[in-house]
């Protein structure tokens, strides 16, 4: 099964620019220009900006990353019981760039906190497909004998 993995462009655009520097940069930097974290996820020229603001944004990007994978891994676990040839559903990279999010809140695990509770919905729908997909998968050859 292929699962794409998302940008940093998409998730800086779906989350807004202001909003992902604040979470990827990490907190023992300083704050940068979203715009220098677009450009770089973007491969754009950098000239603008100091070393050291590249740099953060370097590390901003590195923690998108990251994350992104952490949350990819995630949904390919509820999706283990598809076939290979069964295309993950289209909403999935959407559960893998809310995932991604969740990973890089520090603060994510504050009871109320819309970004928990989102992944809780994530992760419950995520559970629910995995269960129809379970049961709904042919029986392997061993169980065929």
């Amino acid at each position: 099964m292929n699962l794409s993995l998302p940008t940093a462009s998409q998730m800086l655009l779906r989350f807004g620019a202001r909003r992902l520097t604040e979470l990827a940069v990490p907190d023992t930097e300083q704050v940068i220009d979203p715009l220098l974290l677009q450009a770089a996820a973007a491969g754009a020229p950098l000239d603008e900006w100091l070393s050291s603001e590249i740099a953060i944004a370097q590390q901003a990007l590195a923690r998108i990353a990251d994350a992104a994978g952490r949350a990819r891994s995630e949904v390919l676990f509820y999706l283990r019981y598809r076939q290979a040839e069964q295309a993950a559903p289209e909403w999935a990279l959407d559960d893998v760039m809310e995932l991604a999010r969740y990973h890089l809140v520090d603060s994510a695990g504050k009871k109320g906190s819309t970004v928990r509770t989102r992944y809780r919905d994530v992760l419950k729908r995520l559970q629910t497909l995995a269960a129809e997909d379970r049961a709904t998968a042919a029986p392997t050859s061993a169980g065929s004998n």
